[in-house]
């Protein structure tokens, strides 16, 4: 990869994460349209992302943003009341950029439907503003602009020069201890307003956390009018002079997307202070950053532009810093973390160690599994982020579904600090935008009337949640709408085929029917409040992160759908079982209860296996010697242990010898030969050196006659 495909990957991962935040950020200006800090903020986000669109050729994005920008500015300016239409304009204008981002990566050569229509709305409000503003001034204050040329001294040669030299000697006479006295000299290139920049940006930029501030231009190079072209910067040099408390660093953050030949600074030293260098004063305060990475604060322009790969975000003061790695460097360091792991497992419980009574062996032995412990709880919280995120994109979800669909609603979302494995977040949001939208769609009543006729308020209830429960993750989605009317689940799954009729089921079985294929169709939208439309997919989604759907409903109450997840797609909590003289790994998520049977509890039907009657229920046995065809003496269940479990068919009862224990372990891929075999998810290696199957429960089914049902 080049340097600059390098710079390029860096600007489309950042791109992505400022068109990420505008989409939550414009969401709480919605709610809060007088937030002008936040607009403010929206409007850094929007100009940062003009000036790299614009660099890199995206320009179709850059000439969007760059209107969109300009009606920002008038806001955040004017700071004038904005109008629902004009709200809306700038919302929907978010998802554009996000639309267009899309095309812009694609190389599509068809923009969204909605660009040109936004794109001339924001042209028109931004035309419509500026025009009242002309308007709006006294005719006598007209008169003011005819002499601006003498304002700037075109007429003398040095009167730059002298103008910025008397400008320092105001911000010395104004000097304080703490602050810093800059002279910066911006010389852009021409084609600097195709590319977003202008001189007024910078000033603006410089201003906001300025003590005094003063510019100057050089007009010399200007044109003619006659040959006058708005599209080039004729401005070829212009001065600052700036009284700050910043350092250098943060002055200069402000010029980090400006090629280095278009801008300069240097500083100036008080008069009553001996002369300090540059270096020398960034050592002293950046001094914490400056021992971890020393190459950053060799130059200013180090300091300001992170390298391709990494992304300083504070250097001041040691503040904190992050710096952003590779996925794939961190998936690696976990493996290897996995590999200490059970290495140190494996001498901790070797036999021929622990043999050796030495008290200095004993103790190093428990101090190395204490660091071993340590390094992987920190090397797992890398991984983490908290749910937040992804919560707030929801937000945007139930906007525009609230809105597709006329209902009045409530939004409440808990937990939203809940950490969940980095790997899982993005394969969550397709499952968790489609329940929201089914429960909000389908599961809440059809109109307001429908609600007041049941007693309930006109607005409706939708809670987002996140909590950790039994060493799981679990995020729900609920509703206080219509619930689900198990006797049309049952009539309509009964009439797909999908079970018989005849089978004994609990309520969160029949509720789970509504999540198999094919269970769906026209008419179940107006029967089934619409559940189970794409369900399907949901499910499958789940099931891909080794997580499960659980439901409940109350008719007339409302309806809670919950994704169970592990904590991680990289380590599982299990139950070590030992059947036939194998070890065997039972997810504990899916274990309801362990337990030795009695005789008379335990059935045997011909030609249907064998059955235990556990509080009313039969569940199958399964013998995980006949499932893997292990040659093993047949005892009977009483005289062996069952694990029962849950799965997506029912409860089952596993077999087994004896209960091991339960255990961590980091899971290990199969290779391709084993990788077909549907009943086994995974391997693992324990901390004797033993390799374990870890068992996919759903794809167990009882055996007859030695052959698979």
């Amino acid at each position: 990869m080049t340097k600059q495909e390098q710079v390029k990957a860096i600007f489309i991962e950042e791109a992505g994460e400022i068109i990420e935040k505008l989409d939550v950020d414009i969401l709480r200006f919605e709610e809060n349209s007088t937030d002008f800090d936040l607009l403010n903020e929206i409007f850094r986000g929007v100009h940062t992302l003009k000036g790299n669109a614009n660099a890199f050729g995206f320009t179709r994005l850059g000439e969007f943003v760059h209107h969109f920008e300009d009606v920002l500015d008038y806001y955040r300016s004017t700071k004038e009341v904005i109008e629902t239409a004009q709200l809306e304009l700038i919302v929907n204008s978010v998802d554009v950029i996000k639309e267009v981002m899309v095309c812009e990566l694609d190389a599509l050569p068809d923009l969204p439907n909605d660009y040109e229509e936004c794109l001339e709305g924001i042209k028109s409000l931004i035309a419509s503003k500026k025009r009242g503003s002309v308007e709006s001034i006294p005719v006598e204050a007209t008169a003011t602009f005819a002499d601006l040329a003498s304002e700037f001294g075109l007429d003398c040669p040095d009167q730059y020069e002298n103008d910025m030299t008397q400008s320092i000697e105001i911000m010395r006479a104004a000097y304080q201890e703490g602050m810093q006295i800059y002279r910066i000299e911006l010389t852009l290139d021409t084609d600097s307003y195709k590319r977003g920049f202008d001189h007024l940006i910078f000033i603006g930029l410089l201003a906001e956390k300025a003590v005094s501030i003063e510019s100057f231009f050089n007009l010399e190079s200007v044109p003619p009018l006659d040959n006058f072209s708005c599209e080039e910067n004729y401005q070829n040099k212009m001065g600052i002079v700036l009284l700050t408390t910043q350092s250098r660093a943060e002055v200069e953050e402000n010029f980090e997307f400006l090629f280095d030949h278009e801008y300069s600074i240097q500083p100036i030293e008080p008069v009553s202070q001996p002369s300090v260098t540059v270096e020398a004063v960034e050592a002293t305060v950046e001094s914490p950053v400056a021992m971890e990475t020393p190459k950053a604060v060799q130059t200013p322009s180090a300091a300001a532009k992170p390298s391709p790969g990494s992304d300083i975000s504070s250097l001041s003061n040691g503040a904190k810093s992050t710096i952003r790695i590779d996925t794939f460097k961190l998936d690696e360091l976990f493996d290897s973390v996995g590999e200490l792991v059970i290495a140190q497992n494996f001498i901790a419980q070797n036999e021929k160690i622990r043999l050796i009574e030495d008290e200095s062996i004993s103790r190093t032995i428990e101090t190395l599994s204490k660091i071993t412990k340590r390094i992987q709880d920190r090397v797992m919280s890398l991984r983490m982020v908290a749910i937040r995120d992804t919560f707030d994109k929801m937000k945007r979800v139930v906007r525009d579904t609230s809105k597709k669909t006329g209902k009045e609603l409530h939004l409440n979302v808990m937990g939203e600090e809940t950490e969940i494995d980095k790997t899982m977040i993005d394969s969550l949001s397709d499952p968790m935008i489609h329940i929201i939208r089914n429960a909000i769609d389908h599961g809440l009543e059809a109109d307001a009337a429908e609600r007041i006729s049941v007693g309930k308020k006109v607005e409706g209830n939708i809670t987002l949640r996140a909590y950790h429960k039994s060493g799981s993750i679990v995020i729900s989605v609920s509703d206080d709408g219509r619930g689900i009317n198990k006797a049309k689940v049952l009539q309509k799954a009964i009439e797909r085929g999908i079970i018989t009729g005849d089978e004994n089921l609990t309520d969160s079985q029949i509720f789970g029917l509504i999540m198999q294929p094919g269970f769906s169709t026209a008419d179940t939208i107006s029967d089934l409040s619409g559940r189970g439309v794409g369900l399907d997919v949901v499910k499958t989604s789940i099931e891909k992160l080794r997580g499960k759907i659980e439901i409940e409903s109350k008719e007339g109450e409302g309806t809670t759908i919950s994704m169970v997840l592990p904590l991680t797609l990289a380590i599982i909590d299990g139950m070590l079982v030992e059947a036939a003289g194998e070890i065997y790994i039972i997810p504990t998520l899916s274990v309801v209860e362990s337990f030795r049977p009695e005789q008379e509890i335990v059935h045997a039907l011909k030609e249907k296996g064998e059955f235990v009657s556990l509080r009313g229920q039969h569940l199958p046995i399964i013998r995980l010697s006949d499932v893997f065809s292990l040659k093993a003496e047949r005892i009977e269940p009483w005289e062996g242990i069952l694990v029962c479990v849950e799965t997506e068919a029912g409860r089952i009862a596993i077999m087994v010898d004896e209960l091991v224990g339960r255990q961590q372990v980091v899971i290990k891929p199969l290779g391709k030969s084993l990788a077909k075999l549907k009943e086994i998810s995974g391997g693992a290696i324990l901390g004797s050196g033993d390799i374990a199957l870890i068992l996919n429960v759903d794809a167990l089914r009882p055996v007859i006659e030695g052959t698979h049902a």
